[in-house]
């Protein structure tokens, strides 16, 4: 008996299993959305699967993506499922897969909202672009899973090695962003220099070799209250890192101000009003 029920819940799992792929080979086929535009969520109560059931399932199958709810007998939510459900899908829509760092559209998010901070503030920002040095070369030699390691390494440095409030980001294949709200050019480069010397020092352990990798990097600054978007604080950046790449890489590159802080002259006393105030004139 206790087989038999075993055997029937392995076939609904499986059923269940062809319809969900069915699913997604239809969306994937389907034309994307461009983004900004609706975005569809698709439920269905699925009677007597538990959700040690569904998680065995997922797990089999590579459901992750499936958002999964419990009802109990009243038909409510399970708020704190919810919330952990919730909580690990936007943790993964942020996160790049091989480091854990954040991804470019996070980090493009978060360098949106220290921009604003700069302007409320009158602070100053710094954006850091790294770059893995001759990566190809560690790729050719010994192989992609070594070259994986070497990018996770950096990762774990940079995420082990920053402020709490630093942002550090995966943004391509072998490069990284490093944002750094409140630190200027001055602070920037010292942090980016100590970061460059340990990670050049670092003897990275793969299939019985040892690897030694280093990074270069240009940093761009701005202070106070700019027109400056994320996208000219990039730029800037990744002319700096240009020209440290230029220059025997191994190096990191500073732009010491992008925009300077922008004064209302409007509120300045001038040298007539000067004159004026401290000639005792009335």
């Amino acid at each position: 008996m206790q087989k038999r029920l075993h055997n029937l819940r392995s076939e609904s799992l499986e059923n269940l299993a062809t319809e969900l792929d069915t699913l997604r080979r239809l969306i994937a086929d389907s034309a994307p959305f461009p983004n900004g535009e609706q975005q569809l969520a698709l439920t269905r109560i699925v009677s007597g699967l538990t959700v040690d059931g569904w998680n065995e399932l997922s797990e089999a199958y590579g459901f992750s993506d499936w958002l999964a709810l419990t009802l109990d007998s009243s038909s409510s939510f399970e708020l704190a499922h919810l919330q952990r459900v919730l909580d690990e899908l936007t943790h993964r829509s942020e996160r790049d897969p091989l480091t854990g760092l954040y991804n470019k559209q996070a980090f493009e998010s978060k360098l949106s909202m220290e921009l604003q901070r700069v302007e409320r503030s009158n602070g100053q920002l710094s954006l850091a672009i790294i770059d893995l040095d001759n990566f190809k070369n560690i790729n050719d030699t010994y192989g992609h899973n070594c070259g994986d390691e070497v990018i996770k390494t950096l990762a774990d440095l940079l995420d082990a090695s920053t402020r709490s409030y630093d942002h550090a980001a995966r943004i391509g294949g072998e490069e990284f962003a490093l944002l750094l709200p409140g630190a200027g050019p001055i602070r920037a480069k010292a942090m980016l220099d100590r970061l460059c010397r340990m990670f050049a020092d670092t003897c990275i352990k793969c299939n019985n070799v040892t690897i030694q990798c280093s990074f270069s990097a240009g940093v761009a600054s701005l202070k106070g209250r700019s027109k400056a978007s994320g996208k000219d604080l990039f730029e800037v950046a990744d002319k700096a890192l240009y020209q440290a790449k230029n220059a025997g890489k191994n190096q990191v590159h500073v732009t010491r101000q992008l925009i300077e802080f922008e004064y209302d002259r409007s509120t300045m006393v001038h040298s007539n009003e000067k004159q004026f105030l401290f000639s005792g004139s009335k």
